[in-house]
């Protein structure tokens, strides 16, 4: 019995020697053991903006309508009738004097041409009266009956007149009043409207008219173009000026203008534009003003700490740059210290 065991055991040793030849195990291979994966860190990009040189502005800005200081509703006065014709169109250019319209004067015309019948048959009978030998007495009549008529003559020539609308000024027909050829319209009834080109203003009414001195000097913006401007009258002034004459009750307002509370009132200067009336205004007033500063937008600067910064792009890397603020609008910064031009400044 122990010879076979001591056999079986060596059998065992002898296989076990053979497959160690071989390369072969009979225990399980381990798992093979990965390399850590590598991350490289990405670049950061950033959107940014290059810091420049600018004129910077702090501005009140008001607006208004264009209105002209003086305009004129024309009617006829001492009489009505039909309209024969019209001369002119609203926003045509006219001179003092010119013709709006026309009543119809047939009926006048004729009675004018009778009359003139009238007046050479009376002035002949002058004549054969005083180439007859007649007395003084008879003379005069006759010359009365011609002096006569030459009154009703004048009527009826000022009534023929009268029958014509004319431009007071000179300006710009602002409107025609509804009324057209053949329609009849009677005594103060508003034909037209004439508007004096010679003096526009806007009345505005800013948030605090304070700083709209009398005097002060702006500009006006109409449409894509600018013109000078200056204050003719503000609310202190108003008061003043009311105060001063409240008892002086002969005292006429010629501007052609109805003030009003907290309203400031702009004159243009010098050049204006002369079809600007009913057009929106801004008047400008500029309340201070630096040139070639750094500007940037309000929201570029940022607190850190206590401090202003502006974050800058430098060698790539985000970096957070004190600055001193200078003039201030409601948008943007003049940057007294801290960029300079060409700085590229992080927008995110």
């Amino acid at each position: 019995m122990k010879k076979l065991t001591y056999k079986a055991a060596a059998l065992l040793i002898a296989a076990a020697a053979a497959l160690s030849a071989s390369g072969c195990y009979l225990l399980p291979d381990e798992e093979e053991v990965l390399a850590p994966p590598v991350v490289k860190a990405s670049t950061v990009k950033y959107s940014t903006v290059t810091a420049r040189r600018k004129t910077l502005e702090k501005k009140i800005i008001a607006s208004g309508t264009v209105t002209a200081e003086k305009q004129y509703m024309l009617t006829y006065e001492k009489q009505g009738g039909t309209i024969s014709k019209f001369y002119v169109h609203a926003g045509d250019k006219v001179k003092a004097g010119d013709p709006i319209c026309e009543l119809d004067t047939t009926d006048v015309d004729y009675q004018i041409s009778e009359k003139e019948l009238y007046k050479k048959r009376a002035e002949l009978n002058v004549t054969i009266v005083r180439q007859g030998g007649g007395s003084q007495a008879e003379i005069d009549r006759a010359g009365v009956e011609v002096e006569l008529i030459e009154n009703e003559l004048e009527k009826l020539y000022a009534k023929k007149e009268q029958a014509v609308l004319k431009a007071p000024v000179d300006g710009t027909v602002s409107q025609i009043a509804g009324v057209r050829v053949g329609d009849t319209v009677g005594t103060g009834q508003n034909i037209a409207t004439v508007i004096d080109t010679t003096g526009f203003y806007i009345a505005v009414k800013p948030t605090d008219p304070t700083p709209f001195a009398m005097d002060t000097k702006l500009t006006i913006k109409v449409g894509d173009s600018e013109y000078d401007g200056i204050v003719f009258m503000n609310p202190q002034s108003l008061l003043d000026y009311k105060e001063k004459h409240q008892d002086d009750h002969d005292k006429e307002d010629n501007t052609g203008i109805t003030y009003e509370a907290d309203t400031v009132y702009v004159r243009f200067a010098d050049n204006m534009p002369t079809n600007a009336v009913g057009q929106l205004a801004d008047c400008i007033l500029i309340k201070d003003k630096v040139e070639n500063a750094i500007v940037i937008s309000n929201n570029l600067i940022k607190t850190l700490d206590g401090q202003k910064v502006v974050y800058v792009l430098k060698d790539d890397v985000k970096t957070a740059v004190p600055v001193e603020i200078g003039l201030k609008t409601g948008s943007q910064a003049e940057i007294k210290s801290g960029l300079s031009e060409g700085d590229e400044i992080i927008i995110r």
